[in-house]
């Protein structure tokens, strides 16, 4: 068989199915059709959101962002030099994505996140996923929730260092709720360590101020001791006069260790009352969010043609082998063995 004899045959067969192939076209595309009606439709919050800070809480002057974000090293994304704390790495971590799923939002019942983010899943997923069963436990519905959000999350640090964070959700009321839930946490979690580590420097210099008191307080008693001792000798002679300067250096240089306990005591009470947000949302993660939607025209389309070419290689397969084993058997034998012939 010729090539122009197995075009002919192929458009013939065509002809005799073309009222099946329209049939099986149709029907791959009311297939993509209905998959892209019942596809969720996903809504991403975008939130931008850079520091605040004082001169003094930087390592460079010369620029506050970088400052912050770079920790002391040029590789991290802290937020201040006393907390050097990754927070790309903060905002996707397990106990922060944890701590976002137990939130209760008040105006759902006082519901957790991670039930609203269940019947959220549940009230709007395609036809092929299915449907979650409630977890036993709160603690099994909130690690649940937790793997949920770390799907749905992007954390990253954009060039000009300002840390930006989205979230895809399924319901725009919720992503909106999880996107704040998240900032909070994470504004929280740099406040806390704050203002821990302020108390904990406030509890040193407390610690201090009130130690040096007490030596102090030895070295006067000693002092008073030393005087009632001498009170019938020659204080002029070196073994009376020696003790009492020697005691009297000390109390001095503990002065001065005292001054400078006090100052660091009333330094660490100022940064303990001070510890305010760190962070200031520029960009806030309210609607219009970026809406992504399979179009049902599109995959009709596509599954019309996907259809018919399927409808076309089921019409015309048998035709295709036995040409295959034609030309095989010419090219094995020559043409006196082909001796195949095609039925239509």
């Amino acid at each position: 068989m010729t090539s122009q004899e197995l075009t002919i045959e192929f458009i013939e067969r065509l002809k005799k199915r073309k009222f099946l192939a329209l049939v099986v076209s149709l029907l791959f595309a009311a297939v993509g059709a209905l998959y892209a009606l019942k596809t969720p439709v996903t809504y991403t919050s975008r939130a931008t959101i850079f520091p605040l800070t004082s001169g003094t809480d930087n390592s460079s002057a010369s620029s506050a962002l970088s400052a912050l974000f770079s920790g002391g090293g040029s590789d991290s994304k802290s937020f201040t030099d006393d907390a050097a704390v990754n927070i790309v790495e903060l905002a996707m971590s397990r106990t922060t994505r944890e701590e976002v799923a137990a939130i209760k939002d008040s105006s759902r019942g006082n519901k957790t996140i991670a039930e609203l983010l269940l019947n959220d899943i549940n009230n709007h997923r395609s036809f092929l996923e299915p449907k979650i069963d409630n977890p036993v436990s709160e603690r099994e519905l909130i690690a649940w929730a937790a793997r949920v959000l770390n799907d749905g999350l992007n954390a990253s640090i954009n060039k000009n260092n300002s840390f930006v964070l989205t979230f895809k959700g399924r319901s725009p009321e919720l992503v909106s709720t999880i996107s704040y839930g998240f900032i909070n946490k994470i504004s929280k979690f740099y406040i806390d360590l704050k203002r821990e580590k302020a108390k904990t420097d406030f509890e040193f210099a407390t610690s201090k101020v009130d130690s040096l008191s007490k030596v102090i307080h030895s070295k006067d008693n000693q002092l008073i001791a030393l005087d009632k001792t001498t009170l019938f000798t020659n204080t002029a002679k070196m073994e009376f006069r020696v003790p009492a300067e020697n005691l009297v250096t000390d109390k001095q240089m503990l002065r001065q260790q005292y001054a400078v306990a006090v100052a660091n005591q009333q330094n660490a009470s100022y940064k303990l009352q001070k510890a305010t947000p760190v962070m200031k949302v520029l960009d806030y993660p309210d609607p219009p969010y970026d809406v992504q939607n399979k179009s049902a025209l599109i995959y009709g389309i596509i599954g019309f043609f996907v259809g018919l070419i399927f409808s076309i290689l089921f019409a015309s397969i048998r035709l295709l082998i036995r040409h295959a084993k034609d030309e095989a058997s010419r090219a094995i034998y020559g043409d006196e063995g082909s001796t195949t012939t095609i039925a239509a």
